[in-house]
């Protein structure tokens, strides 16, 4: 085998995967020889050619994605290349899983999640500089609408896995989760992007029927939409929108068309968040209709298995879009949609996943509403209702209200009561570990400075507020 690296040391990782494989040079190299006739490629790989990549010499591609294929199988868990000791050298156009491609097979599918979350865990800087694309939604919002799900999800493969696994695994994502809303994502992210490593290759590496794979693949839907979250939380907005695309994949394959939708209300939050924080005209209104065809498409995906609360969810998601876009007649009549929807909501009736979206969440979404569109006092008065009934575990959401709260006192010109929200958003959010809370202090901050000359307690609040604010930047 002709290779164009030259030796940059022993590949110890190589040698640990093949001593935990049991597997001679000469097995390597047949199942390597094998792997690549399966995909009409023709190759020389000997016991010598392995005992060179040993050695630490590169082979050419494909040997090294399809040594680490043969690993995989043999070990029953997804081995990447680098995991492999090889330098992974496919370019970024023909990258497979990249999170932004929806592919049309489920194992093709959990691999991308398997890849993108093993990148996550083993580099500290993944994407760190890379843009959210608004535009890289579309596709697999579409897909999600036109593409039947897949035929089946049962498996033999390895270990055995049964409703009791899934039902230990759904009780841990609901505990992460909680652990999120209370301390945010920068204090629980890790786990929870390990978990879906593990819990993805367990869907393509354990046996388990057709019932017992469609719960799994849903479960680790919601592990993958949790991972998106938390990126989000900490400010990694293209990762956030990689874990999305793969979460509405997951739950597409699945046939778990409710929770597709719901991932959907996500993205189109996410693009009106964006939205607002935009630096241009231009890319507010394109944030705010993509923000409004994926809420719809949100609806369509449903396809009649809409629960109220998730109406009440995707309706509400389209309303924050028309305030992003200053419709008001629009935002109108989907706030008044939402209340409809969940005047008729049964919380005991509800899915377990759509427990977070409460009476709470959708006052603070509709005062958002309000106050976006001009109507200041009663959009207060729904984010203030907000407030007062968040528990004591959603310390996240409380430091956002909170800071929504100040904000609008600023524009009533309640410069005490303004100070006085301000000092308890500060207050909540030095207990949590989530950029977007500095984020929306910050933006306080900013609306708050020019006053600090005619305001003895805004100039006050500023000298609290910077400081903290400065230590955030470092932490």
């Amino acid at each position: 085998m002709s290779t164009d690296r030259r030796a940059t040391g022993r590949n110890a990782a190589l040698a640990a995967l093949l001593g935990e494989a049991e597997m001679s040079n000469a097995a390597l190299a047949r199942a390597v020889k094998e792997a690549g006739a399966r995909e009409g490629i023709h190759l020389g790989t000997t016991p010598t050619s392995v005992r060179r990549m040993l050695e630490g010499v590169e082979p050419r591609r494909p040997v090294p994605r399809l040594v680490a294929l043969v690993l995989s199988k043999q070990l029953q868990r997804e081995i990447t290349i680098t995991e492999s000791g090889f330098a992974d050298r496919t370019p970024a156009a023909d990258d497979p899983h990249d999170g932004l491609k929806c592919s049309g097979t489920l194992d093709g599918t959990v691999r991308t999640v398997v890849e993108l979350s093993g990148r996550d865990m083993n580099r500290r800087k993944f994407l760190l500089g890379s843009a959210f694309a608004a535009a890289a939604f579309s596709e697999p919002a579409l897909m999600a609408m036109t593409v039947p799900q897949a035929d089946t999800t049962a498996r033999v493969a390895g270990k055995r896995v049964g409703m009791a696994d899934v039902e230990i695994l759904t009780e841990n994502i609901k505990h992460l989760r909680r652990l999120d809303h209370r301390y945010g994502s920068g204090r629980v992210r890790d786990q929870v992007v390990r978990l879906l490593h593990d819990e993805s290759n367990t869907v393509l590496h354990g046996t388990y029927s057709e019932a017992t794979g469609r719960a799994l693949l849903s479960a680790v839907a919601q592990i993958a939409w949790l991972a998106g979250s938390m990126a989000a939380d900490v400010g990694r907005h293209s990762l956030a929108q990689r874990y999305y695309i793969q979460t509405l994949n997951l739950s597409m394959k699945a046939g778990n068309k409710p929770y597709a939708a719901n991932v959907l209300s996500h993205m189109s939050r996410m693009a009106v968040q964006l939205g607002h924080s935009a630096t241009s005209d231009d890319v507010r209104l394109r944030n705010g209709q993509l923000a409004v065809a994926l809420s719809r498409a949100g609806r369509h995906v449903a396809d009649g298995r809409s629960t109220p609360a998730l109406s009440t969810l995707l309706s509400a998601v389209e309303a924050r879009a028309h305030a992003l876009l200053g419709d008001v007649r629009e935002t109108q009549r989907a706030v008044r949609e939402a209340e409809q929807h969940y005047a008729s909501s049964r919380p005991g009736e509800e899915p377990e996943w759509l427990a977070f979206y409460s009476e709470a969440e959708l006052a603070a979404d509709l005062g958002r509403c309000l106050r976006d569109t001009g109507d200041v006092a009663a959009g207060t008065k729904l984010i203030r209702q907000a407030l007062d009934q968040y528990e004591p575990w959603r310390v996240r959401s409380r430091s956002f209200v909170l800071t929504d709260l100040a904000l609008a006192q600023m524009a009533l010109r309640d410069h005490d009561q303004a100070a006085e929200f301000g000092n308890q958003a500060m207050r909540a959010a030095a207990d949590v570990s989530s950029t977007r809370t500095i984020d929306r202090l910050r933006g306080l901050s900013r609306v708050v400075t020019p006053h600090c000359s005619s305001s003895r307690v805004l100039a006050e609040f500023t000298d609290r507020l910077s400081p903290f604010l400065a230590h955030a930047a470092h932490a």
